[in-house]
């Protein structure tokens, strides 16, 4: 397949593009420059004509809309994941682009009891950071994509990511997920991707993904048995 990462200076955007790179043709686009031996456009996502170039001849998107920088105003961050990926969906949607996945978070989920069992159905709660409000739009923006029968659409929302054997001395975060498992779990919702049946209406799922274990604070169940996969890491060292 050809992907198209957007958000390609963030470290998770790396580390998916290193899981894809072997079995697919990999693009990558930012609003800033980087340094990257894979294609790159240097990218607004404005609704113009660079855009459609952007998303022409590509398969599958996927959208990190959980990725600020520090330097990101309120109204930078919450433009990137509404107005600027509105334009990037109706451009793939025009291009017949077949499938896009969106990387959310589970902190949308935060303000519930931790003894609830909270799945992919429930309502997300948001706060107004930001970080929260922009991923939360950019999950309604796409699924109103996948409504319309414009796209496929699947919305892969994350633990707080990072790199188990740089977190080993810190106090144990119940919402973990290693950057390695959520960059093979995006390669395996891609490759369910790569046969699309054009007969049947579009498609819109949610997954939830973070470490495994007694003490995680949500449940990884449903994508594990959707993609016959299991977190590799699962912290249960942590103190």
């Amino acid at each position: 397949m050809r992907v198209l990462i957007t958000g390609a200076a963030s470290p998770l955007a790396r580390a998916i593009a290193d899981s894809l790179r072997t079995d697919h043709q990999v693009s990558l686009t930012d609003r800033e420059e980087i340094s990257t031996d894979l294609d790159f456009v240097r990218s607004d996502l404005g609704h113009d004509e660079a855009t459609n170039a952007l998303v022409h001849g590509i398969d599958a998107i996927v959208h990190l809309a959980y990725a600020p920088r520090p330097n990101d105003g309120e109204n930078e961050w919450l433009d990137i994941n509404s107005r600027r990926h509105y334009n990037l969906l109706l451009a793939a949607s025009e291009a017949d682009v077949s499938f896009a996945l969106v990387i959310s978070t589970l902190d949308l989920f935060q303000p519930y009891d931790v003894e609830m069992t909270v799945g992919e159905h429930w309502q997300p709660q948001p706060n107004t950071s930001p970080a929260q409000l922009g991923a939360h739009l950019a999950e309604f923006t796409a699924r109103e994509f996948a409504h319309s029968n414009a796209l496929d659409v699947a919305v892969l929302r994350l633990g707080h990511v990072v790199l188990s054997e740089e977190v080993t001395e810190q106090a144990y975060d119940p919402m973990w997920v290693d950057q390695r498992d959520a960059a093979r779990a995006v390669s395996l919702l891609l490759q369910k991707q790569e046969t699309p049946d054009l007969r049947r209406p579009r498609s819109y799922h949610v997954f939830h993904l973070q470490s495994v274990s007694d003490r995680a604070r949500f449940s990884s169940e449903r994508i594990c048995n959707a993609l016959e996969f299991q977190p590799h890491y699962s912290f249960e060292d942590g103190v």
